[in-house]
């Protein structure tokens, strides 16, 4: 039987998109936490025009407030939720990319079996870096 074994850790981390993909969340996370920032900003400048008003501040004033504060934490709650659904989803697409690589490194050179690289104290051939330029091949320029 031929066997080939993978290093999907390695793959993962060489992978071109990874890189992409990493920078595309991290700008995503700052964009999003600019915006936090900026509300919050908003909110504690209501906050201290509030206060300074003291007795005077009307009950829809302090509704409204409360209203905004509740709409912020939602906000942030959303982003968050948002953020991890999309990290998710992007992680999930190199998964794939990997599985599908390996499946043509196998076909391509008839291997009966790919193991993870780990798993393999002995033997075998280390088929890695085929996967990773079959996965680099398929990326849209």
């Amino acid at each position: 039987a031929t066997i080939g074994y993978v290093n999907t850790q390695e793959v993962f981390r060489n992978y071109s998109q990874t890189k992409v993909i990493q920078t595309n969340l991290d700008k995503e996370r700052t964009r999003l936490e600019g915006e936090v920032k900026s509300k919050e900003l908003t909110l504690q400048k209501t906050q201290v025009e509030l206060q300074s008003k003291g007795a005077k501040v009307t009950p829809e004033e302090k509704a409204k407030f409360q209203k905004d504060i509740e709409g912020f934490q939602k906000f942030v709650k959303d982003s968050q939720i948002k953020l991890n659904k999309e990290e998710r989803a992007r992680l999930q697409e190199i998964e794939a990319a990997i599985n599908s690589a390996v499946q043509k490194v196998a076909k391509d050179g008839k291997y009966e079996y790919i193991l993870e690289g780990g798993a393999v104290k002995f033997g075998g051939e280390n088929v890695t870096t085929k996967v990773l330029e079959v996965m680099e091949k398929s990326v849209k320029k």
